[in-house]
């Protein structure tokens, strides 16, 4: 019996596709974990530090810093995966042939990080700042979001310039590439541009305020909720089965917007429908009244009305219209009940609010 071995050869081109290989996913894998392990040092230090008497910017601020240094290591880490010949070199003509040049990286670094935190905790702080004068002012809550916005990212701004100053970058440069990326995120970023300009005209016009409840409908889709903010790209809305929603600017700007607590009052319409053998005139529409004036929440100006909706099938549908405060939403369902009580035989619908 002969047995025959086949070799498989294996050429340099080969080793080097699989030793190529495997340097890419160990570099991968350093970056990953190197930002897995800043994201828990943030994690452990900003629980420490909430524990203390630090402002909540000192303490994201510090948050974002610590994440920095596990990250550049990881990156340094990757690329002596690749080639540890040019860290070592690198390493030794900048530190230590040229030990002024690290110490003028290393506070270029440490400047930039300075002015970072200080600037974005005075902008955080001149934001909170206006909108408690603003609000002393008694200007409504949507100017002053966008008046403290303004504020905040003017403030950042001139931070970023300082930073520039800092590498002994020309502001020029900047702009340039600003102005050369223009027309192609204008492009690709239609949409958030428009709802950019449908938030500040929201802002400015002012169709509703933030904790007013407004209804959006576009078709058979309809949202209705409270305003909890309203930013610049969308409004936030809670709905009042209580979920939180998210509505582009655009969508509120393009269709009809409903503001139910835009007025002290508001309407309520119940329809009571009844056999016309127990329907008495004068009886059950006083019986109907006296029930509406037991509860406070229901407004006596203008008073309620009762008037008769039509007959159909022997039977007598009653419209039932009252008032009530805006500040107190009324529990339509009690007065259903109650009604319920003195009319069994009836059918009860709620038509307003919805």
């Amino acid at each position: 019996m002969m047995q025959v071995i086949n070799s498989v050869a294996v050429g340099p081109q080969t080793i080097y596709d699989v030793s190529l290989t495997i340097n890419i996913a160990l570099g991968i894998a350093t970056v990953v974990a190197s930002i897995g392990l800043g994201i828990l040092l943030r994690r452990l230090l900003v629980r420490r530090l909430r524990k203390t008497v630090l402002d909540n910017w000192i303490v994201q601020t510090l948050g974002v810093l610590v994440i920095v240094t596990p990250i550049l290591l990881g990156v340094v880490g990757a690329v002596a995966i690749f080639n540890a010949s040019f860290v070592v070199m690198a390493l030794q003509q900048n530190i230590i042939k040229n030990p002024q040049l690290a110490i003028n990286f290393s506070w270029s670094l440490t400047q930039t990080m300075l002015i970072l935190v200080l600037g974005n905790g005075i902008a955080r702080t001149l934001r909170a700042m206006m909108v408690r004068s603003l609000g002393s002012s008694r200007m409504d809550i949507n100017m002053r979001t966008l008046f403290a916005r303004v504020l905040y990212i003017v403030v950042l701004s001139i931070t970023g310039f300082f930073i520039l100053s800092v590498w002994n970058i020309p502001v020029a440069i900047p702009v340039t590439v600003l102005g050369a990326f223009t027309v192609a995120i204008t492009v690709a970023f239609q949409d958030i541009l428009k709802n950019l300009v449908a938030g500040f005209y929201i802002l400015v016009e002012r169709p509703f305020y933030i904790g007013d409840q407004i209804n959006i409908t576009s078709g058979v889709i309809t949202y209705i909720g409270k305003v909890e903010d309203i930013q610049l790209r969308a409004t936030m809305l809670r709905l009042t089965s209580g979920e939180e929603v998210s509505i582009p600017n655009l969508f509120i700007f393009s269709n009809a917007v409903i503001n139910n607590t835009h007025f002290g009052e508001r309407r309520s319409i119940l329809m009571l429908t009844m056999p016309q053998e127990n329907f008495e005139r004068d009886e059950t529409t006083s019986k109907i009244m006296q029930l509406l004036k037991e509860y406070p929440e229901v407004m006596s100006k203008p008073e309620p009305v009762i008037m008769v909706n039509g007959y159909e099938d022997s039977k007598i549908s009653l419209q039932i219209r009252f008032w009530v405060a805006t500040g107190q939403i009324i529990d339509i369902s009690h007065v259903v009940y109650e009604l319920h009580n003195l009319f069994p035989t009836a059918d009860i619908s709620v038509k307003e609010p919805i």
